[in-house]
């Protein structure tokens, strides 16, 4: 029985995920939703950063089902081309037989915009970052420079607001391996399965971030979740079976289930926990569950080798199981088991003080964050009002106010909790 916790310590967190091929990231998602309703963690944005243009229409669908469904969604345009998700992957069923907020995926707001909205406006080191997919998103934060809802580039937000940064890749047996995947796989990796071959593209993006975060950076490498590999016997955290238990329309056993019939049966929808491991980090630490080598540096070369080593002034680690992992693996079958919320009909508090200020030739919008008492419910966003019709809607406590509107006094501002409610 997972018991409420609103007493401790709540983590804000965004989520940078991956759902496609592997049914781990709707694992995560389940994750973070139940520990959201237990009062753990608030959940600001998920963004995704596939090719695909299902991937954050899947989100949307999963934030839905838990009664969620105005957590932003951001997804990465850079690619030259969004592709059609193909019939293995599980993102693009989800999208299709699941309600959701979002229309079409080019609704979805831009992964590095909507990063950088939502880091303006948090409080300094208030922010973990949870990466379980590529870099892509993280890394074109890093690399932006001031824009509309900051003076800061990505580099100064990261350093300024985010608290820590967890993301899954790497392989860190003993400090040291070959990434499998995630970080851009490695050349030596290829005799062992196609997909964990070099990635040039993630490889450079993820030598970048790791070079360049000024947040703490903590990695937990394919060794936690599923460290028996290429002749490694680390010990695999299988997670998934008891989804089987829950309802058979239930979003995350659809997902799990989908994904095992592409590949020859769903009767075993057991699958070790690469993601999971590093959310379930990111969120409850330490604890009984894992030990963490922290004060180091982290490095990856061109070939996908990584190292760890101990530095004077390092801020970067990984982690390590310090649990059986059967017991580890309980514990987030539980977590992704977690019951759905009820969806709370509740409107939040009110923004107050509605002011303006003006910055790089523009007229903002501000105001002070709004707040919702409800258990397991938060603010996630503001609808911006021209008189009664709506103009805009804000993922932090301002808004640039289009050259267009000649009238301020006429702009009104009502925050808008998880479930879509409006403040009145």
């Amino acid at each position: 029985m997972l018991l409420p916790i609103f007493s401790m310590g709540q983590e804000k967190v965004i989520l940078d995920t991956d759902p496609s091929y592997d049914p781990d990231d709707v694992g995560c998602m389940a994750m973070l939703h139940t520990m959201a309703s237990i009062g753990e963690c608030e959940i600001l944005a998920m963004i995704n950063s596939t090719e695909h243009q299902e991937s954050a229409l899947s989100i949307s669908s999963i934030n839905h089902f838990y009664n969620r469904p105005a957590i932003p969604v951001g997804d990465y345009k850079g690619y030259a081309e969004k592709i059609n998700a193909p019939t293995l992957t599980y993102d693009q069923q989800i999208a299709k037989e699941y309600p959701r907020a979002l229309a079409q995926w080019e609704d979805a707001a831009d992964g590095v915009q909507l990063y950088r909205e939502v880091l303006a406006s948090a409080a300094n080191r208030s922010i973990t970052v949870v990466i379980i997919g590529t870099m892509h998103n993280f890394y074109g934060l890093l690399q932006s420079g001031p824009g509309d809802y900051s003076t800061l580039s990505g580099v100064e937000l990261v350093r300024a607001k985010v608290k820590q940064v967890v993301t899954m890749g790497g392989n860190f047996i003993d400090g040291k391996g070959l990434d499998r995947t995630n970080w851009g796989g490695a050349d030596a990796l290829c005799e062992y399965t196609d997909w964990s071959c070099l990635n040039e593209e993630r490889n450079r993006m993820c030598r970048y971030v790791i070079d360049n975060c000024p947040a703490p950076f903590m990695a937990s490498g394919w060794e936690v979740g599923c460290g028996d590999y290429h002749e490694a016997n680390y010990g695999n955290v299988m997670t998934g079976q008891r989804l089987k238990q829950l309802d058979a329309k239930h979003i995350v056993r659809r997902s799990y289930e989908y994904h095992f019939q592409q590949r020859g049966g769903d009767e075993d929808i057991s699958r070790h926990s690469n993601d999971q491991c590093a959310l379930h980090y990111a969120i409850r630490g330490e604890g009984e569950n894992y030990v963490a080598q922290r004060d180091g540096k982290i490095t990856l070369t061109e070939a996908g080798e990584c190292t760890w080593e101990t530095t004077p002034d390092g801020k970067q680690g990984y982690i390590q199981k310090k649990r059986d992992k059967n017991l580890i693996a309980k514990e987030i079958d539980e977590l992704m088991m977690g019951d759905v919320p009820t969806l709370d009909d509740t409107p939040p508090a009110a923004p107050q003080n509605l002011g303006f200020h003006k910055r790089r030739g523009k007229i903002f919008l501000h105001w002070d964050p709004a707040y919702d008492e409800t258990e397991g419910s938060w603010v996630v966003a503001y609808h911006i009002y021209y008189g009664k019709k709506q103009v805009g809607i804000a993922y932090g406590t301002q808004y640039p106010i289009p050259k267009k509107y000649k009238k301020p006094e006429k702009f009104v501002v009502k925050s808008v909790n998880v479930a879509g409610m409006e403040s009145e």
